[in-house]
């Protein structure tokens, strides 16, 4: 078990306890949280534009296969 997969159920357990009472809400923070929760990068400085790192996507979600 990793910190930031658990961090990361624990923001989501959160949001589905405050606010995200549908399966739309909760896929909607869900995305938003993870995102907190991936390395992004920078694309071009002008406008704004992030990407986010595939690989470390993918690791965590790993490591949330791998929480109990």
């Amino acid at each position: 078990m990793t910190d930031r997969a658990q961090k990361l159920m624990t923001e989501i357990w959160e949001e589905r306890h405050s606010w995200a009472d549908t399966e739309e809400k909760l896929v909607s923070a869900v995305i938003r949280k993870t995102l907190d929760h991936c390395k992004t990068f920078v694309a071009q400085k002008m406008n704004n534009m992030s990407v986010i790192d595939k690989n470390d996507l993918i690791a965590l979600s790993n490591e949330l296969k791998q929480l109990p």
